[in-house]
């Protein structure tokens, strides 16, 4: 009950915050399916509860929230997700390697630079890279050839490659792992960080 009071207090203090000059978003709270965890997230931010990471290879609960997109189409996003440690990944550290391991990856030289942190008074560990995405620019299928002559497939679109800021945050339980991640495009990246530390700061595990 303690806790519940908390959240929905803390649901009040966030709008009364600022990012980047401008207001927080309002914030709601956000109940895994399940029950796994509990937070409070940016209610006006759109949810998706489909293809979490590596759902093919184990159990995962939870859901990923993007913000509004950027110039370039691309938007903040942050995901929640609890892992239920099977199969594939039966330790936090077997999920960080295979994230630190993407072919999506721009600062490979870095390796495994992590750090310690800590959510909802439990020990986690924390990791930052960066990524790219690709943005599929304006085009037309199909291009006629010199003169009228013969078409030109396009097998490729022209695309754009957008540099990514990522931040993870992998929290040990009793049964899995959590994970909790904020993703955003290098240029707005700080500008969107102090949403993510918010709802790290209301994230609660409902597994110990």
């Amino acid at each position: 009950m303690q806790r519940m009071i908390v959240l929905l207090l803390a649901s009040v203090q966030l709008s009364s915050l600022s990012f980047a000059g401008e207001p927080l978003p309002a914030f709601e709270k956000y109940v895994c399916e399940g029950n796994y965890f509990r937070a409070l997230v940016p209610s006006t931010w759109m949810r998706s509860d489909r293809n979490p990471p590596y759902a093919d290879m184990t159990r995962v609960a939870g859901a990923k929230f993007e913000g509004p997109p950027n110039d370039e189409g691309v938007p903040a996003s942050i995901a929640l997700y609890w892992y239920s440690g099977e199969r594939s990944f039966t330790t936090p550290d077997s999920y960080i390697n295979a994230r630190l391991g993407s072919m999506a990856r721009e600062d490979a030289e870095r390796g495994r630079a992590t750090f310690d942190a800590q959510v909802a008074g439990r020990k986690a560990t924390g990791f930052k890279m960066k990524t790219f995405e690709l943005v599929i620019l304006p085009h037309d299928r199909l291009k006629p050839g010199k003169d009228d002559g013969p078409i030109i497939y396009e097998l490729a679109p022209p695309s754009r490659k957008v540099i990514m800021d990522d931040q993870y945050i992998v929290l040990p339980a009793s049964r899995g792992f959590f994970v909790l991640h904020y993703r955003a495009p290098e240029a707005i990246a700080e500008s969107y960080r102090q949403i993510f530390d918010n709802v790290t700061a209301s994230f609660e595990p409902l597994v110990p």
